[in-house]
């Protein structure tokens, strides 16, 4: 069963009200996460995951958190297996 619809999208606009971000903080997980993982920029728009942002943000980068990344990347049509 694809899960993809289990891993939404927001806006920087968005991920910045809901996580309490200022420009810094944003920028600051832009460097510490990789692209296209943890967001994508699809027409100069940045859009992030929001379940691995929030669990990151929450939980840091360790084993659980390995998983879920593992998880999504499973998720991806062109994921190949």
């Amino acid at each position: 069963m694809n899960e993809i619809f289990n891993f939404p999208y927001l806006d920087t606009r968005s991920l910045r009200e809901v996580f309490g971000l200022g420009k810094f903080g944003e920028a600051r997980l832009r460097e510490k996460l990789p692209s296209p993982i943890y967001w994508i920029k699809p027409d100069r728009k940045v859009l992030w995951n929001f379940v691995l942002v929030r669990d990151y943000l929450i939980n840091g980068s360790g084993p659980a958190h390995d998983r879920l990344v593992e998880r999504y990347i499973a998720t991806l049509p062109d994921h190949g297996e």
